[in-house]
């Protein structure tokens, strides 16, 4: 599996998650301390984009309805979320943020 360069560490000076499509995929990126992670961007309850939602002590809140889902899991976390979010691999090369995409 190839691994995509998506971002620059620096791009997360104003936000902990940022949006970035990348091999035909809709992703979130998200940094927490100093770690990375990639899931898939759009909410499995009403397909809105993650990465205008807030992240909440490593969870990302749903824009739409407020569901939760663990950013280094993908898991949902209950109602109104019930299927869990695809998530990639990520690792850092100097300052860029690759995440590693099946093809």
């Amino acid at each position: 599996m190839p691994w995509h360069p998506v971002a620059d560490t620096a791009d997360f000076a104003q936000r902990p998650v940022i949006g970035r499509d990348c091999a035909g995929r809709k992703l979130a990126l998200y940094r927490l301390a100093d770690r990375y992670y990639a899931t898939a961007n759009t909410c499995t309850h009403a397909n809105a984009l993650l990465s205008e939602g807030e992240v909440v002590e490593g969870y990302i809140e749903c824009p739409a309805h407020y569901g939760l889902f663990e950013i280094a899991t993908g898991k949902a976390q209950g109602a109104p979320v019930c299927v869990d979010l695809a998530t990639y691999p990520v690792r850092v090369t100097g300052t860029r943020v690759e995440v590693e995409i099946p093809d």
